[in-house]
């Protein structure tokens, strides 16, 4: 074997490790920043656009509405609602929240005729959530939370059918909470 030939057994293998090892630019030596759907915090954070729904829960000119009302048919709105103590509320289901407390927790039902259209709705709030059609708890076809953004901290999504709907909200710790519906687009 030629002095060439063994130089290059031993240079090469150490010059690809270099390669591998070092990165081509500052730019890839940077620790990558995370997506904003991954980091979990800020308004931005959520999996999908929420400014409607956050320009709505700022407005001072959104209705005010009361546990127990009935707003009609299920669509697009937003609202500010009234809660009682839990114990005070008469669920259409038990309640699927999960959130034990210590302090007092409040909570609301809303009733809705059947949607014009079936189909995907998301409703936006800062409490726990059940939506019930035909005396059952739907479980939700997406949701997304974040902390840090003010004013929000879910959004769920649903299949709805052509049935009335109840909206229960349970263990909130505050006795108001925003909340808003619209069409999944």
């Amino acid at each position: 074997m030629s002095s060439l030939q063994s130089l290059l057994r031993r240079v090469v293998p150490l010059a690809l490790a270099l390669i591998i090892a070092v990165p081509a630019s500052a730019e890839d030596a940077a620790p990558k920043e995370k997506p904003a759907s991954a980091m979990g915090s800020g308004c931005a954070a959520f999996k999908w656009p929420l400014d409607r729904e956050r320009t709505a829960f700022e407005s001072t000119d959104i209705e005010k509405v009361a546990s127990g009302a009935d707003r009609g048919a299920w669509k697009a709105q937003a609202f500010r609602l009234t809660l009682k103590p839990d114990a005070d509320v008469t669920y259409a289901i038990k309640p699927s929240s999960r959130k034990k407390s210590e302090a007092p927790t409040f909570g609301a039902t809303v009733t809705f005729s059947a949607p014009a259209t079936a189909g995907h709705y998301q409703v936006t709030h800062a409490g726990w959530i059940d939506v019930v059609q035909d005396n059952a708890q739907l479980k939700p076809s997406d949701h997304s939370g974040v902390k840090g953004c003010p004013g929000l901290r879910k959004s769920v999504r649903f299949e709805l059918k052509g049935a009335p709907v109840v909206l229960q909200i349970s263990g909130a710790p505050a006795d108001s909470i925003n909340v808003a519906i619209s069409a999944v687009e």
